[in-house]
Parts: C-alpha cells; structure tokens; sequence
C-alpha cells in the first residue's frame, strides 16, 4: 500500500513552525528582565541564564534569514540579540531622569509587546533582493572599524589590567588619557563611532532585504547589531556621566556598585561580557571577508578563530575582574 501523506498535518506543521520561530524573540525579549533579576534574586549563577535571550534570538536569526519573508520578525530577532545592550541603554537613560514619567522596564515592555504583536500577525512577504551592497560604504565602514579598533584594544588592555586591581587600572588608564583624551583625538573618535553606527546600520537594513545570506554573514550581521546598541548605550553612559553629573568614568565608577547584588547593576555584567564577544565576532568577520577577498581564504578563517577566541577569553578575564573588583570596592 502506498502511504498517502497526511496533507493537512503538514500545512499545520509548516503554519506553527514558522509562527513559533516569530514570535519566539519577542517572549524572550519579555522575559528578559526576569532573567537578569535572577542574578542578585535567586544566584550569581542565573547569569547563565541572562544569555538564553541573545543565544534564542541568534538562533532565529539564522532560521529566518533563510528566505527574509518576515520582516518584522528578523528585525525583532536581531534586536533580541542585543536585548542586553538595548535593556542597559533605556535603563541608564529613564531609571535615574525625573523629567518624564517612564522608566526602562515599562518602556522594555511595551516595545516588545507590540513585537510580539507585530510578528504574530505578520504574513509571509515576497523576497526582494536588495542587490549587491554599497562597496564604497562597505570600504568606508571597514576604515573606520579599523580606526575604533585600535583604540578598542587599548581599552581593552586597560579593562584587563584590573586583574591586578583597581590601582593598576587607574594607572594603566592616566597613561592612555595622554592621547585619547586630546580634543582631537576624542573628536575622531566621536566622528568614527557616529558614522560606524550610521553605516552599519544602512548595511544591516540592506542585508535585511537579501535572499538567503551565508551564516558568516548573518553573524557578522547579528554581532554588528549588537556592537550598535553597545555603542549607543556605553558612549552615551559615558558622556552623560562626565557631562551631567561630573564624574571621572574610572574604575571607581566602573565598580561602584556590587554587580552581583545590586539590582540595576547586575544587568552590566552580561552586558559589558557580550559587548567584548561582539566586538571580536564582528571585528573577525570583517578581517575573514578582506583576507578572502585577497585571496587569503585559509588565513581568513584562522584569522577569524584566533580574534573571536582572543575576544571571548578577554571577554571572560575582564568581566571577572569587575565582579572581584565591585565585591571589594
């Protein structure tokens, strides 16, 4: 006998799988805030737990990026994989402000709310190919990667230099003011960074728009949207902190407050370890496209392992320097 498939249990399949996938990152945009209570609430070892919305969301990035036909819910799922950086962003400007009446969970809940929305009842649209992306842009964006980067890794040598304690932070950090802390160099820096997140962001929004994108791709995507918010949410902390409040942004602000117990500050220690992460993914995915497109494919892909294992190790060895660092501060 010739087994006849059963046609209406593989359009059912083929309806919730999809709407599963949508509506996923927006649950776990929601549940977020709950995760990140769970460090100072329950155990420091719920924060593996506050990785579960990026990882969730990564995954779905991937899963939707197949085709690009839903656009509202790839847009919700590369926002989830920066739901650290964005909940810090809205948390560091409206917990601490008087002037309006919301704070950041409110506002967290209702984006996410109308995501969830938004997803559930969005309908599969036609893929559009968007064409190849803007090489000049692409070229302009790398150079000024480039330029963040250098003074990425002396910032990062600063971070990791409060292994040894907040003393040799702060004495690593008065040498290299010396230089970035010139008019001229912070206004490069200024001008690198606002057109890094301008850029990229055109960048994304094409991606966005083409058929099928290879993984590497997709997760140069995903790290950069992530870097984006990072961006948004850091710089903005720091200028609001030195400008408004006139306070030096130095190991002491950084480690104030007890990052395990406090129950706004827990939420920056997946944030800051992420913002390295992402930093080195990217960062990689660019050095992987340059060499490849010289023609250097393996030395890419080696190049690309050895920046992201560097970026996560970092990564790791600054955020438990900051933990020690705001237990004893």
């Amino acid at each position: 006998m010739i087994p006849i498939p059963d046609v209406q249990a593989e359009v059912s399949r083929e309806r919730v799988v999809p709407t599963l996938m949508r509506v996923g990152p927006p649950l776990m945009g929601l549940v977020y805030p709950a995760l990140v209570w769970c460090i100072h609430g329950i155990s420091p070892f719920a924060l593996a737990l506050t990785l579960l919305t990026p990882g969730v969301c990564l995954y779905a990035v991937f899963q939707l990026n197949r085709e690009n036909r839903y656009r509202w819910a790839t847009m919700a799922a590369y926002l989830g994989v920066g739901a650290p950086a964005l909940y810090t962003f809205l948390g560091g400007w409206l917990d601490s402000q008087k002037w309006i009446p919301y704070r950041g969970n409110g506002v967290w809940l209702v984006i996410w709310c109308g995501l969830l929305l938004l997803t559930a009842i969005e309908r599969r649209g036609e893929i559009k190919n968007a064409g190849a992306r803007p090489a000049e842009l692409a070229v302009a964006h790398g150079v000024s990667g480039a330029l963040i980067t250098v003074f990425a890794v002396f910032h990062l040598t600063n971070h990791l230099a409060g292994v040894f304690g907040g003393e040799a932070h702060m004495a690593v950090m008065r040498i290299l003011r010396i230089v970035y802390r010139q008019p001229p160099v912070e206004v490069l820096l200024g001008g690198c960074v606002l057109f890094q997140a301008a850029s990229g962001s055109v960048l994304l929004l094409r991606r966005m728009r083409r058929p099928s994108p290879g993984r590497m791709e997709i997760l140069q995507n995903a790290s950069g949207a992530y870097v984006l918010l990072f961006f948004a949410s850091h710089i903005s902390a720091v200028l609001r902190t030195r400008y408004l409040y006139h306070v030096d942004t130095n190991w002491v602000w950084l480690t104030a407050d007890n990052l395990l117990k406090d129950s706004w500050s827990v939420r920056l220690v997946p944030y800051y370890f992420l913002g390295v992460v992402a930093l080195a993914v990217h960062g990689g995915c660019g050095l992987r496209w340059v060499l490849g497109e010289h023609g250097r494919k393996q030395m890419g892909e080696r190049t690309f392992a050895v920046t992201v294992a560097a970026g996560g190790a970092a990564a790791l060895v600054i955020i438990i320097a900051m933990v020690l660092g705001s237990l004893h501060g």
